[in-house]
């Protein structure tokens, strides 16, 4: 799904907020579903620069002011699970930016957007259990499950890189 119609209103649209360099020159813009056929479907906040880049929800790339993806990555190794063992997404699926160094919020107008999408992807999976990193992503899994009643085990877990400990991530699994 490249963007639609959905993304008309968005104010990260054809990256009209991003400076040239932040820019991705990938045909399809937003980091969407990676689906692999998982009952677990895993929602991180926004794409960061790396996966902006890469075009993939959370990427195992160590940086300045961010390990997220590599805390995920190592704790999916401790536990024997890999990448193909979850759906993963976005709850925005555009890179919002990044000030000093670290990632900007998602803007509320970016996130109406976003939801609209994430719905559909919750309707047409058949998902058992949500995780949902952080504030923004289980405010918007929590806001689109009540509404639509669908009813998976949602979970609200820290942003990886929020002083959460190795064992309580790798409980999440």
């Amino acid at each position: 799904m490249a963007y639609d119609a959905h993304c008309l209103a968005c104010p990260y649209f054809q990256q009209r907020h991003l400076q040239a360099e932040l820019m991705t020159s990938r045909n399809s813009p937003p980091v969407e579903l990676e689906p692999h056929g998982s009952p677990i479907l895993l929602v991180f906040q926004a794409p960061g620069s790396m996966e902006w880049d890469a075009g993939k929800p959370i990427q195992p790339t160590k940086r300045r002011g961010g390990t997220a993806g590599v805390r995920i990555h190592n704790s999916w190794k401790r536990v024997g699970k890999a990448r193909d063992d979850f759906d993963i997404i976005n709850a925005v699926q555009c890179f919002p930016g990044n000030y000093g160094g670290r990632d900007l919020t998602p803007m509320t107008d970016a996130k109406t957007c976003c939801a609209r999408r994430l719905n559909v992807i919750l309707e047409q999976g058949h998902y058992r259990k949500i995780i949902a990193f952080g504030d923004v992503a289980f405010e918007m899994i929590n806001s689109l499950t009540s509404a639509s009643g669908i009813n998976p085990c949602s979970i609200q877990a820290a942003h990886p890189n929020s002083g959460t400990s190795n064992s309580t991530l790798d409980s999440l699994w």
